[in-house]
């Protein structure tokens, strides 16, 4: 059996097609890049249930083409993570903002265009699930994301499978609060992880920042002209970066005592893009101010290794094992 895995984001679809698992016995192989038969890369502009079933379906048929190609089965089974809030039981997705969808029931609905089962997920569950299964995270047994995108996702993975949480909602840790009297977040909350380090309050505080600006074409500067004037030597720049830095690391000095990871992952565009400026920053300040510090708490901050494709492959692993 294959297996197609898609991460749904607000303007692209990612998929990949994964080999069935084998072995005998009750514990199968661990899961590895080679079991990757294929990769595709869409553009999509989805508004709508509909449109969305529509766009699934045409990846889909595209990994297929490429299976036939090189000789393998076709796609028998689809995960997909998709940026949604969605209830517990992944059968109706809430609402994904950037897809223009709320209250549909979106597995029942793509089964039946499909003809195929169906598992979705968050696409941040999606994005750990696959560095845990053959990325960042595959020689631990539990691990937390946090990916710094647009906003600021989050997950908790143990033994393979994420935390889901009584409403659905479980391990938002982009809205952990590292400061109750700190800006406005997207949620509506003040002081939230999000609203001091993802791209969006990146964008906004480098707005301020006239080096930052100036390196804009358009003058309208974003989280990477922010670093580019940063690694110039820009004193607001930097001190701007170092803030956000310091906001992750005032997140995980919470999550740490609570989730107690083997490893912390750090993901997301702007996670990666900017690792040369944040992870000094957030490993120091661990360092300097680590939670409980009379207990051996050996731990390692890796950053995600499986690039724009992980959360497909994650989207492909749960549905390889449904709960």
């Amino acid at each position: 059996m294959t297996i197609a895995g898609l991460d749904v984001g607000g303007t692209k679809i990612a998929g990949v097609a994964l080999a069935a698992r084998g072995g005998s016995g009750s514990a199968p192989p661990p899961w590895t890049l080679d079991d990757v038969l294929a990769r595709s890369h869409r553009t999509h502009s989805i508004h709508g249930p509909e449109s969305l079933a529509d766009a699934v379906e045409a990846a889909v048929r595209e990994l297929d083409e490429q299976l036939a190609a090189a000789g393998h089965p076709p796609v028998e089974s689809v995960g997909l993570a998709i940026a949604a809030w969605m209830t517990r039981d992944r059968e109706t997705v809430i609402w994904a903002a950037h897809l223009g969808v709320r209250d549909a029931q979106v597995r029942a609905m793509l089964e039946q265009r499909l003809g195929m089962p169906v598992t979705i997920d968050n696409d941040a569950n999606g994005y750990l699930v696959g560095e845990a299964a053959m990325g960042a995270a595959a020689d631990a047994s539990s691990s937390i994301l946090i990916a710094l995108g647009t906003g600021v996702g989050g997950a908790y993975v143990a033994d393979g499978r994420p935390l889901i949480g009584a409403n659905g909602l479980g391990a938002e840790l982009g809205h952990v609060t590292v400061l109750e009297a700190g800006p406005l977040c997207s949620c509506s909350a003040h002081g939230c992880l999000e609203a001091f380090a993802g791209g969006n309050a990146l964008r906004r505080e480098a707005a301020s920042v006239p080096a930052a600006v100036a390196l804009a074409p358009d003058g309208v500067p974003t989280a990477a002209h922010l670093a580019a004037a940063a690694r110039a030597g820009d004193e607001r720049a930097l001190a701007a970066m170092a803030h956000a830095g310091w906001a992750v690391a005032a997140g995980l000095r919470r999550l740490l005592p609570a989730f107690d990871p083997e490893v912390v992952v750090l993901g997301g565009t702007v996670m990666l893009a900017c690792a040369d400026l944040l992870l000094p920053v957030i490993e120091r300040e661990l360092a300097e101010h680590a939670p409980l510090q009379g207990v051996p708490q050996p731990r390692r901050l890796v950053l995600a290794q499986l690039g724009g494709h992980a959360a497909a492959i994650g989207a492909a692993v749960l549905a390889a094992s449904p709960r």
